[in-house]
């Protein structure tokens, strides 16, 4: 009965309790389940790890073009500094200070351009577009600069090609509607003026109000001065005189090359054309003292000691004459020709000569 009875209620595993038939294969299927998740995690932080890598790799060239570029604009190699700022912006496309820094490059180089390397056109095609995408983020006075700039580039166009003309003008017009202070828009607006012949009022009223901006006077200055170098006349040397009277007053720097040609033009090359001299020395309407300190502040950087000696001493005596004291004059240019007496090579000698004979009454001594 008790057999009977343990068939009726079945055995011990139909039922009662469950089978561990399938609990290998579970915990098998687990633990590559556990395995995958290891893997996948691994591979994540793999592909992570490489990320940073390459972040890192990236940030570092993209820093080292950024400070390569300011020391290259530090020195004044315009070129290089903009293609350091250009790969930096390649590098990293949303970084504006890349784009920022690549558009001042571009400024700069074009400041200083020459045909030396490339033409005038072929920069400008160049450093134009860089320009323009710089223009759709910039406003005011950085907007009127950058506008200026294409102004300059345009210039710099036209100078192998007339059709560009009437690009220039309108570039600098554009850059004063934004900011009607803007010193570049001024200066350049000023050099463009002379370099098509017009009214020498309108172009210093330019060249005043970019000095009165307060803003890039090293940059103005060159300018002005580049503009009116251009033009050969007694009147422009008077008025290069002039601009170098307010310029060592203002105790402002020029460059060896302006300042050796205003020393030449005005004095150096004059002294045998004294009816020149006078016509430059009225026209500049400087009083002697202020004369005399602009020829020392000229001289004085880029002409030698003996030269600039000999040729001052002419200038005062000269000036002694202007100012009707002609007894002083003629003891002055006595004394400069007893000083130079043996140097028959002197070209001095003979314009001294010159003079004494005209304050004599056309007596040679």
């Amino acid at each position: 009965m008790v057999a009977s009875a343990q068939s009726e209620s079945g055995g011990p595993n139909d039922g009662g309790q469950p089978s561990r038939k399938g609990a290998p294969v579970a915990t098998a299927l687990k633990w590559v389940g556990g395995a995958a998740a290891v893997v996948s995690l691994l591979l994540a932080l793999n592909q992570v790890t490489g990320l940073v890598q390459n972040f890192r790799i990236h940030h570092a060239e993209f820093s080292e073009a950024m400070k390569a570029g300011g020391q290259q604009q530090e020195r004044g190699d315009y070129p290089a500094a903009f293609e350091s700022f250009k790969h930096a912006a390649e590098l990293d496309p949303i970084d504006r200070r890349a784009q920022k820094h690549e558009a001042q490059a571009a400024m700069l180089w074009l400041e200083t351009a020459h045909s030396k390397d490339k033409s005038f056109t072929e920069l400008a095609n160049e450093l134009v577009p860089v320009l323009d995408r710089a223009l759709s983020e910039a406003k005011g006075p950085s907007a009127a600069d950058i506008l200026a700039h294409i102004g300059w580039a345009n210039f710099l166009r036209y100078r192998e090609n007339p059709a560009n003309r009437d690009l220039v003008a309108q570039s600098y017009h554009d850059a004063l509607k934004i900011d009607p202070q803007n010193p570049y828009a001024h200066a350049m607006l000023g050099h463009w003026i002379l370099w098509n012949n017009g009214k020498v009022e309108d172009a210093n009223r330019e060249f005043s109000a970019a000095l009165a901006s307060g803003r890039e006077r090293g940059f103005v200055r060159e300018l002005q001065l580049s503009a009116f170098n251009n033009e050969h006349s007694d009147t422009e040397a008077a008025r290069l005189l002039r601009i170098a009277n307010e310029m060592r007053v203002n105790q402002e720097p020029i460059k060896a090359s302006y300042c050796n040609n205003i020393y030449n033009r005005v004095f150096y090359f004059r002294t045998s054309d004294p009816e020149g001299l006078r016509q430059v020395l009225t026209g500049a309407g400087l009083r002697p003292e202020e004369t005399l300190a602009t020829y020392d502040w000229l001289a004085s950087q880029c002409a030698g000691d003996q030269d600039v000696r000999r040729e001052r001493e002419f200038v005062v005596a000269f000036l002694a004459e202007m100012a009707g004291n002609n007894a002083e004059a003629l003891s002055k240019f006595k004394a400069l020709q007893a000083e130079l007496q043996g140097q028959m090579t002197n070209s001095l000698l003979s314009d001294v000569g010159g003079a004494i004979k005209g304050l004599s009454g056309g007596k040679a001594h």
